[in-house]
């Protein structure tokens, strides 16, 4: 009896003694890997570093919420904003002003020079009306006995003598110069002008015929042929040589008259 009941003395507690405090087992849970403390290592210690770092910086702001940053920066006012923009206008204003200056300066006068220039090339009125007179003329025909002139274009035509004996037509031009065009074997009875065609009616052996040169043509002197392909010629002389619109008319000594069409 006695030791059963020193066993069961034993287990209580002493008088006065504090009261523990008693644990709930259904609140007791277990660390993870990964949780809990964790040894800093030359792996991971940046990384505790900037842990560090922020915590310190978190404790600071909360302590001086005046030293934070607004997101968007420092805040602008209506002016600043207006004086930007004024500011970028006069900036490009000066870019164009200084490529203006160079520009001018590369090429000085340009556009007074043009405009000389074409003041300079357009005729006056008086040129205009001679060049309006010579357009009108050189358009039309003309005649001339055999020691008479035709022009075209400013040069005139003539019937000349050469040195050796033969009739020859000579182009004198406006500048002076004196050039032989081409040379005819008879005896020339006109001189005529159709446009741009020169015609030398001419008498030859008991004959005649009608020489043309085309001028500017780049070509010999030649005959005036019919749609046959035959050079026309008549007997005897020639006693007179008319344009007739598009007809030559030629009259010889018989009283014979052959209309000759030019086109």
């Amino acid at each position: 009896m006695t030791n059963r009941h020193g066993r069961h003395a034993a287990h209580e507690a002493p008088a006065g003694a504090p009261e523990q405090a008693r644990v709930d087992p259904s609140r007791i849970s277990t660390i993870r890997a990964g949780q809990g403390a964790r040894v800093t290592t030359r792996k991971n210690a940046s990384e505790a570093a900037d842990r560090a770092r922020h915590s310190a910086e978190k404790r600071y702001f909360e302590r001086h919420p005046e030293a934070r940053t607004p997101a968007g920066g420092p805040p602008r006012s209506g002016r600043n904003v207006v004086l930007l923009v004024v500011a970028a206008i006069l900036a490009l204003c000066l870019v164009f002003l200084l490529g203006r200056c160079v520009a001018g300066l590369l090429a000085p006068g340009d556009d007074g020079e043009g405009t000389r220039q074409e003041q300079t090339l357009r005729p006056t009125e008086e040129e205009q009306e001679a060049i309006d007179q010579q357009s009108q003329h050189d358009s039309g025909q003309e005649q001339a006995a055999a020691d008479g002139t035709v022009t075209y274009r400013g040069d005139t035509y003539s019937l000349q003598m050469q040195e050796d004996g033969l009739w020859g037509l000579v182009c004198t031009g406006a500048s002076g110069s004196v050039q032989t065009l081409f040379k005819v074997e008879g005896t020339p009875a006109a001189l005529i002008r159709n446009v741009d065609t020169l015609l030398v009616p001419e008498n030859r052996d008991g004959g005649w015929d009608v020489v043309c040169y085309v001028i500017g043509g780049h070509g010999q002197a030649s005959y005036v042929i019919d749609e046959a392909g035959e050079m026309i010629q008549g007997s005897g002389d020639i006693e007179s040589a008319q344009l007739d619109g598009s007809v030559l008319r030629v009259t010889d000594t018989s009283g014979q008259t052959r209309d000759i069409s030019l086109v």
